[in-house]
């Protein structure tokens, strides 16, 4: 059924790529946007006319090295918007209530307005990166189970790790929700991890956020390309966005190979 799922994204993807309906789509979009509510880095929100649901607008972000010029990523904020679109629609497939409802359009989606919990889980499968720094762990070691993280959403303080009595502690959920964010955290990193293995890729980690929708602990945010550390099953390739950030070839590269192993 999944795969199913996934063949008909395709086709509508390929759908997109005319005219009439890339325009009949931005319309639609337009007639659901009012006031926008809040413009982030990577994403714009905007209020509807519907009190519960937003719309979510995936912008072109700009790559470069602090002090040079920024360039911008051919079809960046697309590729993004249809990589976020998929794993929604295919998590959602398995039960895993998230706050996405559709596609609106290119680089737009309508999701449940949810309270966005301060608090941002990775799920680990593979050590790499921080999980090596800190540990002395071999690099590329599978672990004996998924490790679940929590940290806390605060740029200014480089996102501290935290643990279940700090939020508890801290007012950022009860006991019961924190029991939800790991199943939810801990199914999603499942079926993503199939999900990536049947496409020739192990999912290393991933970042996830989720949110309050009227009592219900939801998957919310954007799942990006980013969000997902992955190597390449055969050839070991790195998939890393860490590894080339602030290198604006290097980052063309990235998402050209996205749009190729998952849109083409």
């Amino acid at each position: 059924m999944n795969e199913r799922l996934y063949g008909e994204w395709k086709l509508y993807i390929k759908k997109l790529e005319s005219r009439n309906e890339v325009l009949s789509l931005e319309e639609r979009s337009l007639k659901l946007k009012t006031n926008k509510l809040y413009e982030g880095k990577a994403t714009r929100f905007y209020e509807t006319n519907n009190s519960k649901e937003l719309v979510v607008e995936i912008i072109q972000e700009s790559s470069g090295k602090k002090g040079e010029k920024p360039s911008h990523v051919k079809e960046r904020a697309k590729i993004n918007a249809q990589y976020t679109s998929l794993l929604f629609r295919y998590l959602e497939s398995y039960n895993i209530p998230t706050h996405f409802i559709k596609s609106v359009s290119d680089y737009e989606f309508l999701i449940k307005r949810t309270e966005i919990l301060p608090v941002q889980l990775i799920v680990r499968n593979i050590a790499a990166g921080s999980l090596v720094k800190r540990y002395g762990l071999d690099a590329g070691k599978e672990l004996e189970c998924p490790i679940v993280e929590y940290y806390l959403r605060d740029t200014e303080k480089q996102d501290p790790m935290i643990n279940e009595d700090h939020i508890i502690s801290f007012g950022y959920a009860n006991s019961e929700e924190i029991k939800e964010l790991h199943r939810l955290a801990s199914k999603t990193n499942v079926v993503l991890k199939d999900f990536f293995q049947r496409r020739n890729l192990k999912l290393i980690d991933i970042k996830l956020e989720f949110g309050r929708y009227e009592k219900q602990i939801l998957l919310a945010g954007a799942i990006l390309p980013r969000s997902c550390r992955l190597h390449d099953s055969d050839t070991g390739e790195n998939w890393d966005y860490s590894a080339v950030k602030g290198e604006p070839d290097k980052i063309q590269d990235y998402y050209d190979h996205i749009k190729n192993r998952f849109f083409d």
